[in-house]
């Protein structure tokens, strides 16, 4: 089958009933299946999403080849999978979002009459469905970047405890090719968090290099991170670790207020790019931001919405033994 083609097409793309091996397959919503194997082994329920933003086209490729393995026998689940695809219609477009950014409308408070605001109600209810049935599952968020970073392959982890980052999950991180994650706070209106926050999982956002056209990639680009998802879905040990991790903490979040909100970064800065102390970072109005020492932006993006968050500065993590 050529999945992706078909979600190209409508949202009535199917899987098998039955995949080889026995794992009966549920489709929850659109794009969005549960896989349960016959005889689950000792792993933890999975939750692997991607295309949360249109654009973002190099994790959607990532999940439908592991979906086509999953078809072919190639990959037999032994776990509990859930697997979705987020943003359709913007990936049919190719654009980042239609209306509203769909990785903003999973917060408590979020109120939206946008063409995305069905689509995320859509996967929560698919995460909670999920949830009921398999406690703590870890869920991987797969994006890209929409500009150069320092760290090729970077994460945030949104999680409800302010300690440092485990060894198991650094392992995990490293194992999958990132070189840096951003530990941050579970509030945020983003999918990751809404796991993390409402059902304890152990949540993931993946930024996998840049947003690019489909079909722009190299050929095992994110070899690591796919080594991975093979292992945590089949139950077996988790590969050895390719990367160097780097842990930060973020230290404020830049929200936009209003049209006249500016950016001092070259339109072409890189995530984590650094200041002098006291440099000025932003200005909206009448309003300043001004760096502290050791901080570094990640996401900055003057074009979003007022009200929104038009990037967060971080700190490295003194807490954790990298």
């Amino acid at each position: 089958m050529n999945l992706l083609a078909e979600l190209l097409a409508s949202d009535d793309a199917l899987l098998p009933a039955r995949l080889p091996g026995g794992a009966q397959v549920e489709r929850l919503a659109a794009a969005v299946w549960q896989i349960t194997p016959p005889t689950a082994a000792a792993g933890r329920a999975l939750i692997v999403s991607a295309g949360i933003h249109g654009d973002e086209t190099a994790p959607v490729e990532v999940l439908c080849g592991l979906v086509s393995a999953l078809c072919s026998g190639a990959l037999v689940p032994r776990v509990p999978l859930l697997l979705v695809f987020g943003n359709l219609q913007a990936l049919r477009a190719a654009r980042r979002y239609l209306d509203d950014d769909l990785n903003r409308l999973f917060g408590s408070a979020c109120v939206s009459s946008s063409r995305e605001a069905p689509r995320a109600a859509a996967l929560a209810a698919a995460v909670d469905a999920f949830c009921a049935q398999h406690a703590g599952p870890l869920h991987l968020d797969l994006h890209s970047a929409i500009r150069d970073s320092r760290y090729a392959c970077f994460a945030i982890a949104p999680r409800k405890d302010s300690g440092p980052l485990g060894g198991a999950p650094q392992a995990l991180l490293a194992a999958c090719g990132i070189e840096a994650v951003l530990l941050t706070g579970a509030a945020a209106p983003t999918f990751s968090a809404r796991s993390a926050r409402l059902h304890g999982c152990e949540a993931y956002t993946f930024e996998l290099g840049r947003v690019r056209r489909l079909g722009d990639g190299v050929a095992g680009e994110f070899a690591a991170a796919e080594r991975v998802l093979r292992a945590l879905i089949a139950a077996e040990p988790m590969p050895v670790p390719v990367a160097q991790l780097r842990v930060f903490r973020v230290s404020r979040e830049l929200i936009k207020h209003s049209d006249a909100f500016r950016l001092t970064l070259p339109a072409d800065a890189a995530n984590f790019t650094g200041f002098d102390p006291g440099a000025m970072i932003a200005e909206d109005g009448p309003l300043q931001w001004h760096a502290e020492a050791g901080e570094l932006i990640v996401f900055p993006n003057p074009a979003v919405k007022p009200g929104l968050r038009a990037g967060l500065m971080v700190v490295a993590d003194p807490a954790s033994d990298v």
